[in-house]
């Protein structure tokens, strides 16, 4: 028997769009397939980037691409490089989340998320990337991207982490801030993964103990 507070959402979500669930859920699917082809197709792009590649920094050398996403997803990868370096995985990661989400809310009974938590979450993802951004800039060699291991938002950021807060002080904060965004963009509660890892600790000593 159909759970009736399952009926009225389903009700309540179609009166208000007006659409009936199965387009409803036509809909979400396809923002599922959607997202989870961007992020994999990005992925590709920022894994296949090559220098010599035509790019939004570089004008190419002229032979054959070899970005897997054509001259497109070389310039695409290109442009993340160039603002954010390394951490431009972060957005392929984003959007396989974002993919999650909306697998997640095939439910009838899944609680659609608000305005204010989609922002926080947005905003937890730019602290992340910033965050992530500032220490490669300040950890990591460039190898072969040009404008450094934390692109230009990580060098900006980094330098100014520097200048205020030195090198350790300012590792710090940016870990506690990357961490601090983390949570808000995934609603991963560490206090929470630190529990579960005492806990574990502790049946694995008692089983040792029982054997």
């Amino acid at each position: 028997m159909a759970d009736p507070t399952a009926r009225g959402a389903t009700a309540r979500a179609e009166a208000s769009s007006g659409l009936s669930e199965a387009v409803l859920r036509g809909l979400r699917e396809g923002a599922v397939i959607l997202l989870g082809a961007v992020a994999v197709l990005l992925f590709a792009a920022l894994v296949t980037w090559h220098p010599a590649d035509p790019g939004f920094t570089f004008t190419g050398e002229g032979g054959e691409v070899r970005n897997l996403g054509g001259r497109r997803g070389a310039w695409l990868a290109d442009t993340l490089y160039f603002l954010f370096g390394g951490p431009a995985y972060l957005f392929p990661a984003m959007l396989g989340a974002a993919a999650f989400w909306a697998y997640r809310r095939r439910d009838p009974e899944a609680e659609a998320p608000s305005r204010a938590s989609t922002a926080l979450r947005v905003g937890g993802f730019v602290i992340t990337l910033v965050a992530a951004c500032a220490i490669a800039a300040l950890h990591f060699r460039p190898g072969e991207l040009r404008e450094g291991a934390g692109g230009v938002v990580g060098t900006v950021a980094g330098d100014w982490m520097l200048g205020n807060f030195n090198f350790v002080g300012g590792t710090l904060l940016l870990l506690a801030a990357g961490m601090a965004g983390l949570s808000l963009a995934s609603g991963l509660s560490w206090l929470g993964v630190i529990e579960d890892r005492k806990s574990r600790r502790l049946n694995s000593s008692h089983a040792n103990i029982s054997y």
